[in-house]
């Protein structure tokens, strides 16, 4: 290295360097570092902009190990959008106060979990509408007093700039990252932000927050499909700093990572929303989508003037290729793990997550009488337009209409990363979301009643959730109805150990065009057990460390696949 860089150049640093007569940019992942034998070495000719902290670097390149891909997205997650010349003067640190308001049973949680996570996370299980500013707050006071600094990491953007909002107002200093990247890199503030927030350089750590931990927006949906959540788990533990992993339905992974901490059952109660389930397997299966309790209870809540809108949820945009029974109007699903089943090139069913065809026969009533789902959300706009004589506003991930001033919506769960507050949430038919193919699907369809109850406001505001389906038994409506997750978990425990799924296995999905071949390096060389599903190829490992340094091994084949350790989706 030239002397003039030495005392500005260090590990994380971006610099030009020229090569092949052309100037490229890169990142300083070490320092006094031997080159490989051939190669020539070019001193930096530029330092372009300041970087990644070095413990950042170190943290990249752990993530690029667990998650079996390149280093280059976890560096790029970890950069600033814009070029730092420079940071700011760090702001005078204030008077640390620890109490940041009333003494609740929130801020109490949050301190006996803090006191003693810094072995291993906290996972708080926090009703939907319990207090999570006040967590948050009670999380920054406490790392003041410890001289840091607090990094709360939120699922989305929309969450995060709210959240600094309210942080703001009540006096508390807060940036947005990635926004005000210099800013969190000059320390002495709270630092929120969304998924890339797990990587942001910081001068003085002193506490992780993850809201929302079980949420998959928290994974990244490109290769490598990372989790912000264990990134986050992993850096405090680097750190020796507290970790909390807030959640109102924690994943069997959460409750794996660390002790779980509960409120009241009272305040849990509180925080839920009460949830009417609408039993359809009496009504006519050629009644259609809309049951008239449903109906009756949105055209109550549009006459009365609600100030607040009526969302209707349902989980399908287009032609979907879920089996119903024609005669009982039941979803036919896998006898083995109750996934739905999907119509195959032969007359048989297909499980998508690797039992194997079964015959098309109704699980319920015994019929072969079955037919495709087809109604999405954009149909269910123009119907619920007619039932209810108002303008209706559809939200899809592809869709995002203004919805100041909306009465009613249809959408997608991806209206509740729109909407902040409603009346009465609708879940039109949430056994398509029970009997999903995701690897998780009990645990994510508890979210979504979670989050309808977050909206709603729990039982504080009087807003109300109905849910119609088929399958009125099932233990995600037992466990929301009861606001007591732990019925999910326990039989979801169960099932998962007798499918070796995590967390009692490690598993790494394999697509592409040459992932049969990788997948039998795999099974061959590096002894791991290998399933054909529909997608593609699952790979199981005993542990994550097993699954990782297999992959890692196996990857300098240079083969076309793509591979997404902890799937979503099978």
């Amino acid at each position: 290295m030239p002397a003039l860089f030495r005392a500005t150049v260090t590990k994380g640093s971006i610099v030009k360097v020229r090569l092949a007569g052309r100037t490229v940019r890169g990142w300083v992942v070490a320092e006094d570092a031997e080159p490989p034998p051939g190669v020539e070495v070019r001193d930096i000719s530029e330092l372009s902009s300041i970087g990644p902290s070095a413990d950042v670097v170190d943290l990249c390149q752990w993530a690029a190990w667990r998650y079996a891909g390149r280093l280059r997205p976890f560096l790029l997650a970890a950069t600033a959008p814009r070029r730092v010349p420079s940071l700011p003067s760090p702001r005078r640190p204030r008077e640390p106060s620890l109490v940041p308001g009333a003494d609740t049973e929130v801020t109490r949680l949050v301190g006996d979990a803090m006191a003693g996570s810094r072995a291993s996370p906290a996972v708080l299980r926090l009703a939907p509408a319990s207090g999570r500013l006040e967590l948050v707050e009670r999380a920054a006071a406490m790392a003041e007093v410890a001289g840091g600094v607090a990094l709360v990491i939120v699922p989305t953007r929309a969450e995060a700039s709210r959240l600094v909002t309210l942080l703001r107002r009540s006096g508390r200093p807060a940036v947005l990252y990635p926004e005000d990247w210099p800013g969190a890199a000059a320390g002495g503030q709270v630092v929120v932000g969304p998924r890339n927030a797990a990587f942001a350089s910081l001068p003085s750590l002193a506490a992780v927050v993850v809201l929302d931990a079980h949420s998959e927006t928290l994974t990244e949906s490109r290769a490598p499909t990372w989790n912000a959540a264990v990134v986050a788990a992993e850096r405090a533990r680097l750190a020796s700093v507290p970790c909390l992993l807030v959640s109102p339905c924690p994943s069997l992974e959460l409750l794996k990572s660390g002790n779980l901490h509960t409120e009241s059952r009272a305040s849990e109660r509180r925080g839920w929303a009460p949830i009417q389930v609408v039993d359809r397997r009496d009504e006519d299966p050629h009644s259609g989508l809309y049951s008239e309790v449903a109906v009756r209870a949105a055209r109550d809540v549009v006459s009365e003037g609600a100030a607040r809108p009526v969302v209707f949820v349902l989980n399908r945009t287009g032609t979907a290729r879920y089996v119903r029974c024609g005669a009982c109007g039941a979803l036919v699903r896998c006898e083995n793990c109750g996934a739905a089943l999907a119509r195959a090139a032969s007359d048989a069913l297909s499980c998508p997550r690797g039992c194997g065809q079964q015959p098309p026969v109704c699980n319920e009533c015994g019929s072969r009488r079955l037919k495709l789902l087809a109604i999405g959300t954009k149909r269910a706009t123009t119907d619920i337009e007619h039932l209810l004589a108002i303008p209706v506003a559809e939200v899809t991930a592809a869709r995002s209409p203004d919805l100041e001033g909306a009465r009613a919506v249809v959408g997608t769960e991806a209206v509740f990363h729109r909407l902040t507050s409603a009346e009465l949430v609708v879940f039109l038919d949430f056994d398509l979301d029970l009997a999903s193919p995701r690897l998780r699907a009990e645990e994510h369809a508890l979210s979504l009643l979670a989050a309808a109850s977050r909206l709603v406001g729990g039982r504080r505001r009087g807003g109300r959730v109905v849910v119609q389906t088929r399958l009125p038994d099932h233990e995600v409506l037992a466990a929301a109805i009861s606001a007591d997750p732990g019925k999910v978990s326990e039989p979801e425990q169960a099932r998962r150990a007798r499918l070796r799924l995590p967390p009692f296995r490690a598993v790494a999905l394999i697509t592409g065009t040459e992932a049969g071949e990788l997948a039998a390096v795999l099974e061959s060389e590096h002894g791991l057990e290998v399933a054909e599903v529909e997608r593609g190829y699952l790979v199981r490992a005993a542990d994550e460390q097993s699954l990782c340094d297999a992959l890692a091994g196996a990857r300098p084949l240079g083969l076309d696949a793509r591979i997404e350790v902890d799937p979503l989706r099978l």
